[in-house]
């Protein structure tokens, strides 16, 4: 199981940003909402609502240890996701010990995946962020690649999809930004809404690696009313600035 959050914060959403890939040590939002590693929490700065799940994998070995649900060690580790949304755009980041160009383990190559966009919650991923095409938006009838291991399924299956093999439509281009950051690497894309049809009640999103040895998937449900924290200080009753839980059903 996963554990998620979500967050209401009632305040301005950060500011756009320019457009196109940024180079390493850039982030397209992540320092703006005032994200370190080891931290992770949003400020301020972050949009009306915003959602993450954190799930680093830590030791002194960097080469090996079990990730859920494979091996690899930091190298290959899924750290963090993050899900935002204000009134025009959508906001989508990984953070990952694993490079957007690629590993060669043995004789496999592992591409990065794109990241996988469901909205309504209704178990299809309607959208890619083509990771290895500067965040362009694939959807209509797509065929997914997934995870694989000398040529099998690794894990059973729980870490697909990777990535996007076909499409019938070009659907736009997100505002995105791929580098190194604070020692890992940050893939961002910053999506407006109306590229994607509009707002949904929930944005679901889904990153691997080639191999699968790691994934981070997270739902933000755009639609639940979250008090404001002045809002739950007059009806929390010691309920204080404590931040709404919910545990999401993973299929592992």
């Amino acid at each position: 199981m996963k554990r998620t959050w979500i967050k209401g914060l009632g305040l301005a959403a950060v500011a756009a940003v320019a457009l196109g890939a940024t180079s390493a040590q850039a982030s397209l939002f992540l320092d703006s909402w005032g994200v370190s590693y080891d931290s992770w929490e949003t400020s301020s700065f972050a949009p009306p609502t915003v959602g993450h799940v954190v799930e680093d994998w830590k030791t002194g070995d960097n080469t090996n240890g079990w990730l859920d649900p494979g091996y690899g060690g930091d190298q290959y580790d899924a750290e963090a996701a993050y899900v935002g949304v204000d009134s025009n755009y959508l906001y989508l980041a990984v953070v990952t010990g694993f490079p957007i160009t690629g590993r060669a383990s043995g004789n496999d190559f592992y591409h990065a995946g794109d990241i996988a966009l469901d909205l309504n919650n209704d178990g299809d991923y309607e959208f890619a962020i083509d990771t290895s095409a500067n965040g362009a938006i694939r959807g209509g009838n797509i065929s997914w690649e997934n995870p694989s291991i000398n040529g099998s399924s690794p894990w059973g299956g729980v870490s697909d999809p990777l990535r996007a093999s076909a499409w019938t439509q070009n659907v736009g281009n997100s505002q995105f930004s791929y580098g190194s950051w604070q020692g890992r690497y940050a893939i961002e894309a910053k999506i407006d809404l109306a590229t994607i049809g509009g707002p949904s009640d929930s944005y679901g999103m889904h990153w691997t690696m080639g191999c699968g040895n790691d994934e981070v998937e997270y739902t933000l449900d755009s639609a639940e009313p979250v008090p404001e924290p002045a809002s739950l200080l007059l009806l929390g009753g010691g309920l204080g600035l404590a931040a709404l839980r919910r545990r999401r059903r993973n299929s592992k």
